[in-house]
Parts: C-alpha cells; structure tokens; sequence
C-alpha cells in the first residue's frame, strides 16, 4: 500500500554542507606529507581530472584512482589508500547538517503519512557512510545512489529505483541543483524543489507539505 508522500533528499548541499573541497584536499595532501601551494595545486589538478573522468564512466574505485593520478603528477611515492581515508575522514569532517535538518527529518519520519528518503549522486558506500556521519540516517527509510544504478541525476534511472523502493501517490524531491535534483525529478512527474543549502531545508519541507 502506497504511502501518501514520499520526500526525498539530495545529500551534498542539501542535507550537508557541501565543503570547500580545495580545503580537504589540501588536509589530505597534508596527512601524506605532500605540502607546498605548488604541489597543492598540481595534485588538485591532476586528481580532479581523473576523479571525474572515473566519475562520470562509472570506473571502480575512483576515489583511488584520482589519488594515483595526484600522486603521479607531483612525483610522491605514496600509497594511494592512506590518501584516499585522509579525503574520506576530512569531507566527512567537513560535511555536517545544520542543527534544524535533524528535527525536521526526524519529523518527517514520524508521520505515518510519509516516507523519506536520499537521493544522491556518488559514490555508494561513501555517501551512506557520510549520511550516517552526518547523524541523519536514522529518520530515512530508504537511500539511492547513482553509482549504485549506473546513471547520475537528472538522468531518470535514480529517479525510477526511488519509485521502485518507496511506492507513493506523490512524490517530491528537495536539493541544491535546479538541473540534476529540480529538472530531473519535474521529469518523473515529481515536485521538485530547490534549495540553496542546508539551512533552507526546513522551510522546504514545510513548503512540499502544505
């Protein structure tokens, strides 16, 4: 039996902030002994480049891909692995929930009336691994991620195992990104709703639900 709404959520930027990723990639680089603005950078461009290349094929292991790449660009011989935990620990330090997205999930969750869930796009394991750090999980009932289905929003194939995993008579979806979560889901026939970060996702949901 359907539930009447279904809310979902993008992650990053929405749900979290999303951090200046130049600072965690510094504190990385940092953790495994790379320092110097120059060699910063020359790794940041090296790794961004193969993360998204990887990123966007859907390739394995992106994240140590990106780091081999970095690490080839500034001639570091170092393991890839330790860099890739000091980027996993550093976004998740960076990437928390204002102090209203928990009660208002929470909320949410309460309500026999709707189901929520995240919507994402990443990395699997990674993003669920920062919604639990980020202290939210628990008020969500279900969790889609594009690396899990092979298509990035706005595509419609994460917008489709959403249906799949919270059958509903309406659907919405809140996020930062006017063209992957907005555009993505109108185009499923869902409500969408844009938010210009975290702080605003209170507002949003009152907002979805009237």
């Amino acid at each position: 039996m359907p539930t009447d709404t279904a809310v979902w959520f993008d992650l990053d930027g929405t749900l979290v902030r999303f951090p200046d990723y130049g600072d965690v990639l510094a504190t990385a680089c940092a953790a495994v002994g790379i320092d110097g603005d120059d060699a910063v950078d020359s790794f940041r461009d090296a790794y961004d480049a193969a993360f998204f290349d990887a990123f966007d094929e859907f390739a394995p292991e992106p994240y140590r891909r990106a780091a081999a790449a970095g690490l080839a660009a500034v001639d570091a011989d170092a393991d890839p692995v330790p860099f890739v935990a000091a980027v996993r620990e550093a976004e998740y330090d960076a990437a928390v929930s204002p102090p209203a997205v928990r009660p208002t999930l929470s909320d949410l969750a309460a309500r026999a009336d709707v189901s929520v869930g995240v919507c994402t796009n990443g990395v699997g394991e990674w993003q669920r691994r920062k919604l639990r750090a980020a202290g939210v999980a628990a008020a969500v009932d279900a969790v889609v991620v594009s690396y899990d289905v092979g298509a990035h929003k706005p595509a419609p194939e994460p917008f489709a195992r959403a249906e799949d995993l919270l059958p509903a008579d309406h659907r919405i979806m809140i996020g930062d990104s006017e063209a992957a979560d907005v555009a993505g889901a109108s185009d499923r026939g869902w409500r969408g709703l844009h938010v210009a970060g975290p702080d605003e996702v209170p507002d949003a949901v009152e907002d979805a639900l009237e």
